[in-house]
């Protein structure tokens, strides 16, 4: 081998040494520092994967002073009457935190969803994704990503229900963890036109009565204060909130009042029944 061809040969072998030992370091990950899964060892950004803080909401259900059971009829209305319930649940979506100063931080990340507008027409669009699905016994725990900003905070706002197009998205066509997917095959999904069922509420009394509560007129929205407290970015925030439920029956007779009528008792009842109990931060 004659000299400029050693050269070339001893070259290109420093050169592919090089390249191997470029790719062999290069680790792709999360190279945000305020994310849940920064990774510090990470020297090639991935595409969407970081994973941020968000706000984690703890539901107690009780009844008056009583926690929330099912099947036993040891609950009263507010005519007197014995009922029990066999089950409660309820959608909750566009999640806020609001300032001191009044600003509005929305609790989201961008979804894809597939809405039906009419019979064999699906439109893709992208909406905001802060939904949670709460059942309505002992405690339900909800995490809503993704919460980014530096405030202190003294309100929450959310919906009971689905508002807008999501109310019109095919629960199939959403994530397999996603809290709307499993409405389908729950009952909770009424189809296209119908949208989602808001609020569930299936009760024992004279009659086995199985209330699905939907439609824009009964979306309400709930506003909640509690004492200010700063949150800093990169944290989780932790909200405890107790829901009575006997505030939704305090003018209802479940033995008289039909369908139509105690739903719209509940709903004209339904923002009185959360307080919040507790709020703190953390990683």
């Amino acid at each position: 081998m004659n000299k400029v061809l050693l050269n070339r040969w001893i070259c290109l072998n420093v050169l592919a040494s090089l390249l191997l030992v470029s790719c062999a370091t290069r680790e792709e990950g999360c190279n945000d520092a305020f994310a849940n899964n920064f990774d510090l060892a990470a020297d090639k950004p991935c595409k969407d994967c970081c994973e941020y803080p968000g706000v984690r909401i703890r539901f107690t259900h009780k009844y008056g002073s009583t926690a929330m059971v099912y099947n036993q009829p040891i609950f009263s209305d507010g005519a007197g009457n014995a009922f029990g319930f066999g089950d409660l649940r309820f959608y909750i979506s566009d999640i806020q935190l609001i300032s001191v100063g009044n600003k509005v931080i929305d609790v989201q990340e961008p979804l894809d969803v597939y809405v039906e507008k009419a019979a064999g027409d699906t439109v893709q669009t992208t909406v905001a994704n802060s939904f949670g699905l709460a059942r309505g016994v002992n405690q339900t725990d909800l995490l809503i990503q993704s919460y980014r900003d530096t405030a202190t905070v003294n309100k929450i706002r959310f919906k009971v229900g689905i508002a807008g197009e999501m109310n019109q998205a095919n629960p199939l066509r959403l994530p397999s963890d996603h809290p709307l997917r499993s409405s389908f095959n729950d009952g909770m999904y009424l189809g296209a036109q119908s949208g989602y069922v808001f609020t569930r509420v299936l009760y024992y009394a004279k009659d086995t009565v199985d209330l699905k509560i939907s439609s824009a007129s009964k979306l309400r929205t709930v506003e909640l204060s509690f004492t200010p407290t700063k949150v800093l970015r990169g944290y989780n925030v932790n909200i405890l909130m107790d829901v009575d439920y006997s505030i939704w029956f305090q003018g209802a007779n479940v033995n008289l009042d039909t369908p139509s009528q105690l739903s719209q008792k509940i709903v004209d009842k339904l923002t009185q029944s959360f307080t919040v109990t507790q709020i703190t931060t953390g990683i």
